[in-house]
């Protein structure tokens, strides 16, 4: 036996001179993967370097729009605990003033006994004779006991933060510190090695309730919500790449031309998030993989996209189980396969998938953009909204107005009827704003109870007007139950100049807003 090795290829023959047996070709170059599965490759890597920047941005924006919630919790809570502390104050208060004129207090006291007695959050301490000095933290009333003109005593009465502190935890659901400093305005605080958002409210000498939000808290809610939107997008990326890499290689020597995989992978990298964008992809792709001579999206019971022509061979496919909103028809020049139903199967099992990605990225995406309590937009969003308008303005030589409002004595609601009293109260004044603003308007909740109203293509003289009329659709349609006043508020208007900048135009609006305040309330200024 002998061997012979030529042109890459091994050659088992027997004898010399005798006919071959068999024969066997071994490749030596390894196979490359085709052009066709390199590019789709390529583009659904290169579609991940977007995705991924997106969901950065997307997690710094949701970071801010949880910090902002953060601190408007904060701020509602320390409502809450100003309240503790006022009533725990006058609580010591009233137990000095009434433990001093106890008989059996007095009679402890003449007797040379000190007394001690505790009333609810209040700890009273009574010593015989005249005591000048008092605990110098928290919060201390001292009153001197006199029988007749002679001082017999002196009783402290201090308040116990610790308690008032856990009252305001179950109030609002916040941790509470007992500290020496907290911040005056909602701001970052380090406690050892942790890091906080907090908010102070005073509680007697050198000490203050901190209400604090841990930032791990906020960290990890981002951080999920940025795994989610990554993870969405880039199964649907795979997904729909994988159904394009499958389709039939008959579908290359096609007489009609198709865009190449490469290009269709690029379209789902940019709709992967928008149903409207990425029904039509799915649709084609479907038209492609089935050889099929036509076919529609059928979207809210509307034709969304449409491709080739009709025939008599028809196949629906639902794409929403569930809701019934998509419907993709194809049509074909003879029946359709079991390869060709195979294929549509997988695709439209993806598309569901990419449906329903898209769907829960339309919800975080709006929830980073939105008030949670009244749907209107948060902060983050007015600012880079009112940036957009301005820059507009003073390139084209438009207009636009700003209206600033907060309702007049909010703070009275909370107290006397509870926060969630006034969180209806701030509902209803978000649906009568909702009511009132066109589609080209942008209403915010920017603040407690403070809203802002961003008017492009309006003046001054409209914007007044504008103002005017939500005024008395306030003062007119919210109407809680349990607040047994008029609910009104304050406004201040301003609008766009030559070279306008938009920190003189919020300014310029909240001075008028503080003429409106002091004015008398329930009023429209405009700035000047």
């Amino acid at each position: 036996m002998s061997s012979v090795q030529e042109r890459g290829a091994v050659t088992l023959s027997g004898d010399r001179g005798q006919t071959p047996s068999s024969t066997l070709h071994v490749a030596t170059r390894p196979r490359l993967p085709s052009n066709r599965t390199a590019f789709v490759l390529a583009a659904a890597l290169a579609a991940m370097v977007p995705l991924g920047l997106a969901t950065w941005t997307f997690g710094r924006a949701y970071h801010d729009s949880e910090v902002g919630r953060a601190d408007a919790r904060l701020i509602a809570g320390s409502q809450v605990a100003a309240a503790e502390v006022n009533a725990a104050a006058a609580a010591a208060a009233r137990r000095a003033a009434s433990d001093a004129k106890s008989r059996t207090v007095q009679t402890a006291l003449e007797r040379g006994t000190p007394v001690s007695l505790t009333h609810d959050v209040v700890s009273v301490h009574g010593e015989p004779g005249v005591h000048t000095t008092s605990p110098t933290h928290g919060i201390t009333r001292v009153v001197q006991v006199r029988r007749g003109t002679t001082v017999i005593g002196t009783i402290i009465a201090s308040v116990d933060l610790a308690r008032v502190a856990a009252r305001v935890t179950t109030a609002t659901s916040l941790q509470i510190r007992v500290l020496a400093h907290a911040p005056a305005t909602p701001g970052d605080l380090r406690i050892g090695n942790e890091r906080f958002r907090a908010l102070g409210v005073p509680a007697g000498a050198e000490r203050e309730l901190a209400l604090i939000e841990p930032y791990s808290t906020i960290d990890r809610s981002v951080e999920h919500r940025q795994l989610l939107t990554l993870a969405a997008g880039a199964s649907t990326l795979a997904a729909l790449a994988a159904v394009i890499l499958l389709l039939p290689r008959r579908l290359r020597a096609r007489r009609e031309p198709r865009r190449s995989a490469v290009t269709l992978v690029g379209d789902v990298a940019v709709a992967a998030h928008d149903p409207h964008a990425l029904l039509p992809v799915l649709l084609e792709t479907a038209v492609v993989a089935t050889d099929a001579v036509g076919g529609r999206v059928i979207w809210h019971g509307e034709e969304l996209a449409s491709i080739g022509y009709r025939s008599a061979n028809e196949l629906g496919l639902p794409l929403d189980d569930e809701r019934g909103d998509a419907r993709l028809v194809l049509y074909a020049a003879q029946a359709f396969s079991p390869r060709d139903l195979e294929i549509l199967e997988a695709l439209v099992a993806q598309g569901r998938i990419a449906l329903e990605n898209a769907r829960l990225h339309g919800i975080v995406r709006r929830q980073a953009q939105t008030d949670e309590l009244t749907d209107l937009a948060n902060r983050r969003r007015f600012m880079e909204a009112l940036h957009y308008e301005v820059a507009r303005c003073n390139r084209f030589g438009t207009v636009v107005s700003l209206v600033l409002f907060d309702l007049d004595r909010f703070k009275r609601i909370n107290d006397r009827c509870g926060h969630q009293v006034g969180d209806a109260v701030l509902r209803g004044t978000a649906h009568v704003i909702h009511e009132r603003v066109r589609e080209t308007d942008l209403a915010a909740r920017i603040g407690g109870e403070e809203f802002a109203v961003i008017l492009a293509g309006t003046d001054l003289e409209g914007a007044l007007a504008f103002a005017e009329d939500l005024r008395n659709d306030i003062a007119e349609h919210v109407r809680v139950e349990r607040v047994e006043w008029p609910v009104t508020a304050s406004f201040g208007v301003a609008a766009s100049h030559e070279e306008c900048v938009v920190d003189d135009l919020i300014a310029a609006a909240d001075r008028a807003l503080y003429r409106a305040k002091a004015g008398g309330r329930n009023t429209v200024r405009a700035a000047t």
